[in-house]
């Protein structure tokens, strides 16, 4: 499991979208508990992603306050960091992330409190 999850988290830290979706099953799920719809299948997510990295050129990841793993999952509890040099937002999220037999995210799900998410953007400029 160690293995699949450093697999994954370098293609977030190099912003590959293409590594990334390659690393989902063929009908996985992404879906980011911010009220928006779940994201279904690897080449919608490449497309998510591609949307992410595109409208956040900052985002990146302080490092894990933990990564937790199990049977065919992880849980990754991070911040996420966006925004300018003079300028950034920063989101405490948790990654829940199910891995099948294969070694592909079958499902990733995103947790965040929304309302402290947007208020650290509106802080840094972004919402």
């Amino acid at each position: 499991m160690k293995a699949a999850f450093d697999r994954y988290h370098v293609g977030w830290e190099t912003r590959d979208a293409a590594r990334i979706a390659s690393l989902h099953s063929i009908d996985s799920v992404f879906l980011l508990h911010d009220g928006s719809p779940a994201v279904v299948g690897r080449e919608n997510i490449r497309r998510h992603v591609e949307g992410l990295f595109e409208t956040y050129p900052g985002l990146a990841f302080e490092p894990a306050h933990r990564t937790l793993f199990g049977d065919g999952r992880w849980v990754f509890d991070y911040t996420m960091v966006l925004g300018s040099a003079d300028k950034k937002a920063r989101v405490k999220m948790v990654d829940v992330v199910d891995v099948n037999a294969a070694g592909e995210v079958t499902r990733k799900e995103v947790f965040l409190d929304p309302a402290e998410a947007q208020a650290a953007l509106a802080g840094a400029g972004l919402a």
